[in-house]
């Protein structure tokens, strides 16, 4: 009986202790979910001559697919997605891209687009009050309409609300949209000039 109860005991203990074990991996990863809860949580606006990148080989390109895969909230314009096929059509005609590379990078952009916008209600270019002051903008800047309508998307768009840390990030390759935009204090990634941005 001695014996049986001792063994008992045994078997008691190393439950309990099995169990603490248990609860100790729950806690340590529960503080891990914190942790990663109180990052900062930004989205990302990716621009015609960052999204080529992802399918043309060029300066730049390797960081910013690395880049690309790290980033939960991924968007851009709908100006940005049509200069995107637009610059793809331009490598096609040129030979640097295949037809069929042609079409699945084109697919590829237009099936994510799809995806990324379609539960985000951003501004709408053709909307008299958004077009006016895109269009004030580029007559004081060396902008076209599709940088500043970028820029007003960043600074009044879907996700202004990000602020401070959260802030949405402008990912672009054009030199003088991230000298605008830093100009009006929003945080950018020149990818073609600048290395990969440390969160």
């Amino acid at each position: 009986m001695l014996v049986g109860a001792l063994s008992g005991r045994r078997r008691t203990a190393q439950q309990f202790a099995g169990l603490y074990a248990q609860l100790r991996c729950r806690s340590h990863g529960a503080e891990a979910i914190l942790r990663d809860m109180s990052r900062a949580v930004h989205a990302t606006c990716f621009d015609a001559s960052a999204l080529v990148k992802l399918y043309i080989d060029e300066p730049g390109s390797p960081e910013l697919r690395w880049y690309w895969n790290t980033q939960a909230t991924r968007y851009t314009t709908p100006f940005c997605l049509y200069e995107t096929l637009g610059i793809l059509k331009r490598h096609m005609l040129k030979g640097t891209l295949t037809k069929e590379a042609y079409l699945k990078a084109a697919t590829h952009a237009v099936t994510w687009f799809r995806a990324s916008s379609s539960q985000m209600r951003d501004i709408e270019f053709t909307e008299h009050e958004f077009f006016r002051d895109a269009k004030d903008l580029v007559e004081h800047t060396d902008l076209d309409l599709s940088d500043a309508f970028q820029l007003l998307s960043l600074q009044i768009g879907y996700f202004r609300h990000l602020v401070g840390g959260s802030a949405t990030l402008l990912v672009t390759a054009d030199e003088a949209l991230a000298a605008a935009a830093r100009g009006r204090n929003l945080p950018v990634w020149d990818c073609a000039r600048e290395p990969i941005p440390q969160e």
